[in-house]
């Protein structure tokens, strides 16, 4: 039960302002990030790990290896 609980997902709809929205796009057009969704979900974990490292441990670290 517990490693299906991992793979689902959930769907988040964010708001950002045009110039956001810009920056985004000037920004993936120049990293590897191929989506939006890839995007703020890579800065979410960054800003998680940042600060809350306790926090970041718990939920994606199970015996050393990441369990994203």
């Amino acid at each position: 039960m517990e490693t299906e609980k991992k793979n689902q997902t959930a769907s988040i709809g964010v708001r950002v302002t045009f110039n956001m929205k810009n920056l985004m796009d000037r920004f993936l057009e120049m990293d590897t990030h191929i989506s939006y969704g890839d995007l703020i979900r890579d800065a979410v974990r960054e800003k998680i790990r940042r600060d809350a490292p306790e926090l970041y441990a718990e939920m994606f670290e199970v015996g050393g290896e990441r369990a994203e």
